[in-house]
């Protein structure tokens, strides 16, 4: 799967958080480069809050155009993958919109993220936003 973690940095609420994954390619056709955009199928494109976390996934299936693609495909094909989020804030009472984007070569392979938060002594969840983007070696390595 390909997957980002976001995380509302932010004392305000945010309230019914959706999320959309666009992959970005460009190929050589008739001596010009033509890009192409396709939005990628989620495992969930909403969640009512956002309390801590949210890992946004997309499942590489035999549906997905990045199915057996290695590094060097995304290389070839200059990937990008961008993704947006928009969310109601209720503090301001407006809808909120961020955006990222990654380019093939800042997409980690094999990897998967470190738990970012814990539980203290007191039995509450503690987020460590240090750990929210840091990566791992999958389970079983």
């Amino acid at each position: 799967s390909l997957q980002f973690r976001v995380v509302n940095r932010r004392r305000n609420d945010l309230m019914e958080i959706e999320a959309r994954m666009l992959l970005m390619t460009v190929e050589q056709k008739d001596g010009q480069a033509t890009r192409s955009y396709l939005l990628l199928k989620l495992e969930r494109e909403k969640v009512l809050f956002l309390p801590l976390t949210w890992t946004i996934v997309h499942p590489i299936d035999r549906e997905s155009p990045l199915f057996g693609l290695t590094a060097e495909d995304l290389q070839r094909l200059q990937v990008e993958v961008m993704i947006l989020i928009k969310a109601y804030d209720d503090t301001f009472s407006q809808t909120v919109l961020a955006r990222y984007s990654y380019r093939y070569d800042e997409i980690g392979w094999n990897q998967q993220f470190v738990p970012a938060f814990s539980v203290d002594a007191d039995g509450d969840l503690v987020l460590e936003l240090q750990k929210v983007g840091q990566m791992g070696a999958p389970h079983g390595d």
